[in-house]
């Protein structure tokens, strides 16, 4: 069988563009670094994206400095939003799954989201953008996306005894 070379061009050309998708599909940042055996839900990407939203949804809630207690807030939304998500029935749950797989595609993110890098390295002001356009976007789908993601942030933050002083609550009643 012999190939023509219209067609062999075109393989080539076909070949290279998926070889170039392949290489944007390459995750260059940095994981969010904690024991995987503490979540329930969420797996090493979906942490890394929920690493990178929660300062947003999170500003003046969370310390500013860098450093250990930074970190270990940061842990804990993590944690906290897996904890959220666990509770939820499995329907709801594969479609949180659905939107989450859908912000960490390498093709679909940049156009949905406007972050063209890996969502570690997204820059605080790019996430608060790309919040904001979904915040307020005329299409119903992102505004929902936001509102889920939102709401599963701020239940699993203040959800968590170590964010009630902030906002002045003392704690559930204690039974006698």
């Amino acid at each position: 069988m012999s190939i023509s070379r219209g067609r062999l061009l075109r393989t080539g050309f076909a070949g290279g563009i998926v070889l170039a998708l392949a290489g944007c599909a390459k995750s260059v940042g940095t994981p969010f670094d904690d024991d995987a055996a503490a979540y329930k839900v969420l797996d090493a990407s979906e942490r890394t994206l929920i690493a990178a939203l929660a300062p947003a949804f999170l500003a003046g809630a969370l310390p500013t400095a860098s450093g250990a207690p930074a970190r270990d807030a940061l842990v804990a939304a993590v944690r906290g939003f897996d904890t959220a998500l666990s509770g939820l029935p499995p329907v709801d749950l594969a479609q949180i799954r659905q939107l989450l797989g859908l912000l960490d595609n390498p093709f679909v993110k940049p156009l949905a989201t406007g972050v063209w890098s890996s969502w570690s390295d997204a820059s605080s002001a790019t996430v608060t953008a790309f919040l904001n356009r979904w915040r307020y976007s005329p299409i119903e789908l992102f505004r929902g996306g936001y509102d889920v993601l939102h709401q599963l942030t701020m239940a699993g933050w203040y959800g968590q005894d170590r964010a009630w002083n902030a906002i002045g609550y003392p704690g559930p009643p204690r039974l006698s």
